[in-house]
């Protein structure tokens, strides 16, 4: 079995990562795998060197942020575009990861079975008519990676949920209260809520002498007047800039609380989940499909009114408790319930099973 990989960005961030994660099942299983998407990011030196196959897509650059009309133009034609080139592929089994590609596999996947991975919640209703449309068009599985996203999807298709797991960060134990860094770890973008992390710190600031903040991440799919206010609102804090860093676990293991502010478009962030596995207690919204994976007061803290003035508050309230059994319980729920093996066995699961579907309705 081929499998063609479509994605919708070639730089790094949290698709792209289960991507390079599910690879090795593929493989294990006998199974073919091309990666392809758009632009030159790092993703298709870590594809090949994973073992796949790569291909640049050629599709135009759009605006990050609110789309303009020109940007809604170019999908028109890169739709067309895609379509054609998809149609020329060899492949059993096409896997696409991004709204903005889905239309172009479904119009060109020729009744080959089609597995759209839904990562993210979206708040404009002509993108999910345009997606509803395109995966009943090519009756396609889809594969949300929480409840509140499924739930977008469930009046056009049925639905399966398979979580996100991660790699094993290695568990540090921590001495609470010894000094505190306190860390936001993610793409700087509006989605992740680096700006509310910045009001509530310098909420806490002043009421926790020696805390550091970090900020580990670097702009991406993110417009200028949103860094420009995250360099704002951090002057005259004590804020570490980190840059995108490859090794989370040595983020994780000089940090003592991950704060995770995300918006409704969020679902269940990857992060929360390596915070789980390396022993750091996560401090989050109370919103999207965070509440799934996060109990509060068992295994992390949520913050029931999504602003920063609460996030503080709540972040003043729990340094001042024992984390140690909140930290454990999230380490065994990360062994139970998110583990990398555990989405890649799941994922293998039903991918297998579209083809096999696909395979005996063409016999009939």
């Amino acid at each position: 079995m081929k499998v063609l990989f479509i994605e919708q960005f070639s730089d790094m961030g949290g698709g792209q990562r289960n991507l390079l994660d599910l690879l090795p099942a593929v493989f294990a299983r006998g199974w073919n795998a091309v990666v392809a998407a758009p632009g030159t990011g790092p993703l298709f030196d870590a594809a090949r060197k994973a073992g796949a196959e790569t291909a640049k897509i050629a599709l135009g650059r759009y605006a990050d942020g609110q789309k303009t009309a020109g940007d809604m133009i170019r999908f028109v034609f890169d739709t067309a575009r895609l379509r054609h080139w998809i149609a020329r592929q060899d492949s059993d089994l096409i896997s696409v990861g991004g709204a903005r590609m889905l239309l172009g596999a479904a119009l060109g996947a020729r009744r080959r079975p089609v597995i759209f991975q839904a990562q993210h919640f979206f708040e404009e209703a002509r993108v999910l008519h345009v997606a509803g449309w395109a995966i009943r068009h090519s009756k396609a599985t889809v594969v949300a990676n929480s409840k509140h996203v499924a739930k977008q999807y469930e009046r056009y298709a049925e639905v399966h949920v398979v979580y996100n797991g991660v790699k094993e960060i290695p568990f540090t134990p921590r001495e609470f209260g010894r000094r505190w860094r306190i860390g936001v770890i993610g793409r700087i973008a509006p989605m992740k809520g680096q700006t509310d992390f910045l009001r509530a710190a310098a909420a806490i600031a002043p009421r926790l002498p020696g805390a550091r903040f970090v900020i580990c991440g670097a702009p991406m799919f993110c417009p200028a007047s949103y860094v420009q206010k995250v360099n704002r609102l951090a002057a005259g804090l004590p804020v570490d800039f980190l840059g995108w860093r490859e090794d989370v676990g040595a983020v994780f293991k000089e940090l003592d609380l991950l704060i995770v502010p995300s918006t409704k478009a969020e679902a269940t962030t990857r992060v929360i989940l390596e915070a789980f596995s390396a022993g750091v207690p996560v401090v989050a919204y109370a919103i999207a499909g965070i509440p799934e994976i996060v109990r509060d007061g068992e295994n992390g803290f949520l913050v029931p009114e999504c602003k920063a003035g609460a996030l503080g508050r709540k972040v003043m309230e729990i340094i001042k408790t024992d984390l140690t059994a909140v930290v454990k319980t999230a380490r065994m729920d990360w062994e139970k319930n998110y583990s990398v093996l555990r989405y890649q066995e799941e994922m293998a699961r039903i991918m297998g099973g579209c083809v096999q579907a696909a395979t005996y309705a063409t016999a009939m």
